[in-house]
């Protein structure tokens, strides 16, 4: 691009300092690295780049040549963002102004709900009330389009996405005027289309899926008209002195040369940790489908899934606890037979996530679960897999299960989807306390579930998810998966259901079986009187 365009602006919108091996053994380090080595003009936030918490974030941002711009991070309560709401460039005798918004979302789905001031009160506000977001957003396009900036161009940056969740970029646009063009990200899909703004004026809009499945291409012609495209393919380059062709990921791609040296140097200083054999495995572990790359087509976040069964199962006995539960979003990519190196594991937990063991009561897990089963049949990173639990999901009832602006969990306020309930194999008390393994992340408030918040931890193990996960197949299985994982096992049992509740005691469900039984014997009693 740079040798066809007088003027190229790398832009990167949010997540990039986690989701690979590298970057979660160097807790984003490497993919910085990277990035400086790519040389970045403009970066936003992601909720991913709060994984390792702020204090990591800062610490990243200080390696960063290019500084991070998010127009929606405040520190509450204070009237300017944490970093600067926008970014303006000037390409000839043009000014573009990018201005980066993150999802409201990542308050919960992130650690920043954790963090409290001395107060005790929330310390960071990603303006999740729709009219807080709106404003500002459009406070920030009037400041670059007014004196003294007086921008040609505003391209919106937004860690959103389009159409799955209570905050979406296209529904910002609605609100808007005085956008050029949304570049997109966060849900991991790829679009490349029109959306109106708040004077129904279409402006382009797009996200270019994950992984580089696509680089987007947004062109402002010297018209002024703009055009956007996406790049799926490297074409071969005229000039091969610095270009090669490789196979990666079974594709053969054209790479730059010095670029190509500069990663397999940097792999080489983790190579022998990363190829540590764990263990041997027989068959696949399969999560993404077709080897589909997207989050929202994870099985482990809509339903059982036989690698969630695997971890759960790891923390429960590990743990000695009654229950453990893990939400599907830490559970990343598939696990294919073959040997397993310390790499695949890391790829398929890649958050470092301590596990708390905290004392839940029965009516606490049940409204966890029933949280949890909240949002099908759509995708939710906080679906949870389950040890040593069974239940049951009726998706035929609509969900009762309340939140507030955040996302953050409020009540169940009718009838729940969720019933059958058993721990260990009987009914779940729901005043009896049990011990429960779950995420830091989970009991801090993540992804919502703000009833575990209150939960007394009773102990942090030693080992993170990633680590326990590794110990327990090397050391617990002595480095053999068995093949009873190949099959689920009917932990979630997910259909229109309509049976009662069963979380009640034994005594009551038999009366309301003797009661059944009395109706069925009356009716044949009063057919045989009818008879005779």
């Amino acid at each position: 691009m740079k040798k066809k365009y007088k003027h190229v602006i790398t832009v990167d919108v949010g997540d990039n300092i986690q989701g690979g091996t590298l970057g979660a053994i160097t807790t984003g380090e490497a993919i910085t690295t990277i990035m400086n080595e790519i040389k970045f003009d403009v970066n936003i936030l992601g909720n991913h780049e709060f994984d390792y918490g702020v204090e990591r974030l800062e610490e990243l941002q200080s390696l960063m040549k290019t500084k991070y711009i998010c127009a929606n991070f405040f520190e509450s309560g204070k009237e300017t963002p944490v970093y600067d709401p926008y970014q303006i460039i000037t390409v000839g005798d043009k000014k573009i102004a990018f201005i980066g918004i993150v999802t409201p979302l990542a308050y919960s789905k992130t650690y920043l709900a954790s963090i409290k001031d001395d107060n005790g009160n929330s310390k960071y506000d990603l303006l999740s009330e729709n009219n807080k977001l709106y404003e500002t957003t459009q406070k920030y396009i009037n400041e670059v389009r007014g004196e003294p900036n007086n921008v040609d161009y505003v391209i919106l940056l937004t860690h959103i996405g389009m159409d799955e969740e209570e905050y979406t970029s296209n529904g910002l646009l609605s609100q808007l005027t005085g956008v050029n063009a949304v570049l997109d990200g966060h849900t991991h899909k790829v679009y490349n289309t029109t959306t109106g703004d708040k004077n129904n004026n279409p402006i382009p809009i797009s996200q270019t899926g994950t992984k580089l499945a696509n680089v987007g291409q947004l062109i402002i012609q010297t018209d002024g008209q703009i055009q956007s495209l996406m790049i799926d393919t490297i074409p071969e380059p005229s000039d091969k002195s610095n270009a090669k062709k490789i196979t990666r990921s079974n594709k053969e791609v054209w790479v730059d040369t010095n670029m190509n040296d500069f990663l397999n140097n940097l792999w080489k200083e983790y190579e022998t940790e990363l190829n540590e054999k764990i263990a041997d495995l027989t068959f696949d572990f399969i999560v993404l489908p077709g080897g589909s790359t997207s989050s929202s087509s994870n099985y482990c976040r809509t339903k059982e899934c036989t690698l969630g069964n695997i971890i759960t199962d790891s923390f429960k006995e590990l743990l000695s606890v009654d229950l453990s539960l893990v939400n599907g979003g830490d559970i990343r990519t598939n696990l294919l037979k073959g040997e397993v190196t310390r790499k695949n594991i890391i790829d398929v937990l890649p958050f470092f996530t301590s596990i708390y063991v905290i004392e839940a009561t029965g009516q606490t897990i049940l409204d966890t679960l029933e949280f949890s089963a909240s949002r099908l049949p759509n995708s939710f990173g906080g679906f949870l897999q389950i040890s040593g639990g069974t239940f049951d999901i009726d998706t035929s009832i609509e969900t009762s299960v309340e939140t507030d602006s955040n996302g953050m969990f409020t009540k169940i306020s009718g009838k729940r989807r969720v019933s059958n309930v058993k721990i260990n194999g009987e009914n779940i008390d729901l005043n009896k306390k049990y011990k429960v393994s779950v995420s830091e992340f989970i009991q801090s408030g993540g992804d919502g579930y703000s009833m575990l918040t209150d939960c007394e931890i009773i102990n942090e193990y030693a080992l993170t998810e990633t680590d326990a996960f590794q110990e327990y197949l090397k050391t617990n299985l002595k480095g053999e998966i068995p093949t009873k994982y190949q099959n689920l096992e009917g932990r979630i049992n997910i259909g229109d259901l309509n049976t009662n509740d069963d979380n009640e005691s034994d005594s009551g469900q038999y009366f309301k079986k003797f009661l059944t039984f009395l109706s069925f014997a009356f009716i044949i009693l009063l057919f045989v009187k009818i008879l005779i």
